[in-house]
């Protein structure tokens, strides 16, 4: 999950946008490199060291650090009582979270071979989403830019999810009626993100 360091009160959601995919660049970049040199002593400088030579993935404004997870586990245990619940976006966390054991259900007992490796790039899209929906009740009340900028990766990520699931019934029609209801219910988080979007930016 994103750190502090989204403090940038000014910046407008094109900005934010524009740093989180950046944010993705760096990850993709990382993972690239990384079977390379797992077994090399000190190999997470040496990719840092590798990544920092190239300019476009320098994070904006100067920042020194490349990734920001969060390993505080009070921040993240926050939202298991009851009171995330009532946070704005919180019906998509649910949501998302309710699709994704459906989806996971029909991975493990109906897929198999490519079906099964494009069912499991869903599966990581899936948890991809539940974190920008706890990225988003992070962030604080006013930085709706930011909040914009993670709806509108929510929004491509949605609509990618939406293609992987399309590919895999072509390739098993017997599966066209649980994969359409499937993605009945992406669509209505999508429709349900455009919302939050919209009351947002008023």
């Amino acid at each position: 999950m994103m750190g502090n360091r989204y403090n940038r009160n000014d910046w407008n959601e094109f900005q934010w946008e524009n740093e989180i995919r950046r944010d993705e660049q760096r990850i993709n970049h990382y993972f690239r490199e990384l079977p390379c040199c797992i077994d090399l002593p000190g190999e997470e400088d040496y990719i840092m060291k590798k990544l920092a030579g190239m300019p476009d993935l320098v994070p904006s404004q100067g920042n020194d650090s490349f990734f920001y997870f969060n390993d505080d586990d009070d921040e993240v245990d926050e939202f298991f009582p009851g009171e995330w619940r009532h946070k704005k976006g919180a019906e998509l966390y649910t949501q998302i979270m309710t699709i994704s054991r459906q989806w996971n259900s029909l991975l493990a007992s109906q897929m198999t071979g490519s079906e099964l490796k494009k069912g499991l790039a869903a599966t990581c899209l899936f948890g991809k989403l539940a974190s920008r929906i706890i990225d988003i009740f992070n962030t604080e009340e006013g930085m709706h830019g930011l909040k914009l900028g993670l709806l509108k990766r929510m929004l491509s990520e949605l609509n990618a999810l939406v293609g992987i699931i399309r590919a895999v019934g072509f390739a098993r029609r017997t599966l066209e009626p649980q994969l359409c209801a499937v993605i009945e219910q992406i669509q209505n988080v999508r429709e349900k993100s455009i919302d939050l979007m919209q009351e947002l930016r008023s």
